[in-house]
């Protein structure tokens, strides 16, 4: 985990690097040279002499990071031209100087046409000493490169973070630099990842420079790596067998809504679940059995009035065989939901007497869920309607799933309260309820009971699409089952999933994305984090020939 830090504690970061012997020159050659590294990376094309890179630098250390980029992709073959604002020479800048002197100065007349040939523009103007008031003349350049991006797909870039927003706050001036791709160095910065900021960003590619990383204590806001989702993939034994491996219960579906427990569970089942039952109204078996044969089911009775508590009481006597309940995905709004999140939850008091129990007057407690589940869609809108819920679900281990509106329901606020401080809010929702609660907005975050958050690394509109938010759950679901605690469980669901979204964006699109591209992209990203990188020549050397199959998808 990389903890967010303001400005401040950047500086300091820096200053710590000096005094352990990293000249301030030697940060800027490394900064320079990964932004460097990774547009090379990324342009990718076979003809090396066609790359064009136009470069805004400005006058302070964000340009001369800049400078160094442009010197080391002009030593690669790249053609780079330099705009600058506030400069007039490129003053003492750690790289070669014979690689800068390569790259060409414009001029203000000669700008249009190096915008109009560009394969990357990358704004180096003014990093985080930045604020949210772009000068004209910046805005109305980078409102010229906005247009290249719209017209030719041109590649914008930001180096550390795009000029015009705030790096402590997430304000940002509506002209800011909206890259497609942030090159972040050293030290992740806060109000990058905060709205409206984020809006600006792109992707995020944090680069090590070497700056000392500040520590993660109780009620720090911290970004998912690669390395800790590793760390926290179970490891399956050889002689394993699936009820060992984790077995999963979804309950859920509703007649306009069978697709969110079937996509949920394909999901739970990609990443690793041994067995995944799915506990839905028996009209809606035959639809999802045909699209999806992995799964097994417990049918549930259809039907309005004491459906949802016999529902409930199936699930109930099955569910000491299973290590995890999924609740909610498709589960709707009719009366049997609501019986059926009472009864299983064992939450409130239910009326007895109209089935047959008691006199109608008379209430009866429930026993309380004690188990482990995780709770998304209108199982939460459910909850929402139940009281205080968490005082009566105290012994259980949940993992709350909802976007915006489903946390102002539960909180009984507005949305436009959370939308103000997502982040606060997720916060104190964990810690009123004592459980985890993942919200779904910007860098989807974890919020645990101890006031740390952790963050989703990246944020894309692709995922505005209908069925994301049931994979997500399933992922989480899933994980959840082969053992992980309820942190690790959300967390690594978090970055698993998102990491399987711009993957599959990578060869569906931002904008023609589904939920299913998603799931069929899980199986390359588990593998990338859990199996062995062996080489096909590896594998034959080695006598390991089944492992060979699918290699050439490697």
């Amino acid at each position: 985990m990389e903890k967010l830090c303001r400005v401040a504690e950047v500086r300091r970061a820096e200053e710590e690097a000096v005094t352990q012997g990293t000249s301030l020159a030697e940060l800027m050659a490394r900064a320079g040279r990964a932004v460097a590294e990774v547009i090379d990376e990324l342009v990718g094309t076979s003809d090396r002499k066609s790359r064009r890179a136009l470069f805004f630098v400005g006058p302070g250390n964000n340009g001369s990071d800049g400078l160094v980029a442009a010197g080391h992709l002009a030593a690669r073959g790249w053609d780079c031209k330099i705009w600058a604002w506030n400069r007039s020479e490129p003053g003492d800048v750690p790289v070669e100087t014979e690689w800068l002197a390569r790259c060409e100065w414009l001029t203000n007349e000669q700008l249009e046409e190096a915008l109009s040939r560009a394969d990357v523009i990358v704004d180096a103007v003014f990093g985080i000493g930045s604020r949210p008031e772009l000068p004209d003349p910046v805005a109305s350049v980078f409102e010229v490169a906005s247009e290249a991006r719209r017209q030719r797909g041109t590649l914008l870039v930001a180096v550390d973070v795009p000029s015009g927003i705030d790096s402590d706050t997430g304000a940002a001036d509506r002209r800011a630099f909206r890259a497609d791709l942030t090159v972040m160095l050293g030290l992740p910065k806060l109000g990058a990842y905060l709205a409206p900021a984020l809006r600006y960003t792109g992707l995020i590619r944090l680069v090590d420079i070497g700056l000392p990383r500040p520590p993660i204590t109780r009620g720090s806001v911290a970004v998912l790596t690669e390395a800790d989702v590793r760390k926290w993939l179970p490891r399956r034994e050889a002689d394993t067998h699936k009820w060992a491996v984790g077995a999963l219960m979804v309950v859920g579906g509703a007649p306009g809504y069978y697709g969110a427990p079937r996509l949920a569970a394909t999901a739970a089942l990609r990443v690793g679940a041994g067995l995944v039952t799915l506990a839905v109204p028996r009209s809606l078996i035959p639809a999802i059995a045909a699209a999806q044969a992995e799964v097994t089911f417990l049918p549930a009775p259809d039907g309005d009035v004491g459906a949802g508590r016999r529902w409930a009481e199936l699930v109930r006597e099955a569910l000491p065989r299973y290590r995890v309940l999924l609740l909610g995905p498709g589960l709707g709004q009719d009366r049997p939901a609501e019986e059926l999140v009472r009864f299983l939850l064992g939450i409130g008091k239910q009326r007895r007497g109209s089935l047959g129990f008691a006199h109608a007057s008379e209430e009866a407690p429930l026993q309380p869920f004690t188990g482990y589940a995780v709770i998304d869609a209108d199982g939460l809108n459910w909850l929402a309607k139940s009281g205080a819920w968490w005082e009566e679900l105290r012994e259980a281990r949940l993992i709350l799933t909802p976007h915006p509106g489903e946390l102002a329901r539960l909180l009984d606020i507005e949305v436009s309260t959370i939308l103000e401080d997502p982040w606060g809010v997720a916060a104190e929702a964990a810690l009123r309820f004592g459980q985890y609660l993942v919200l779904k907005y910007g860098h989807t975050s974890v919020a645990c009971p101890d006031g740390t958050l952790l963050l989703a690394p990246q944020v894309h509109p692709g995922l505005a699409s209908a069925g994301t938010g049931d994979v997500l759950a399933g992922v989480i679901a899933g994980l959840a089952a082969q053992g992980l605690e309820p942190r690790d469980a959300a967390a690594a669901g978090v970055f698993i999933a998102g990491q399987a979204a711009l993957a599959a964006i990578a060869t569906k699109g931002t904008l023609s994305l589904v939920a299913s591209d998603i799931i069929a992209v899980l199986p390359r990203i588990l593998r990338t984090l859990y199996d062995p990188r062996w080489s096909p020549e590896e594998c034959v050397l080695s006598g390991m020939q089944p492992f060979l199959e699918g290699a050439d998808e490697r």
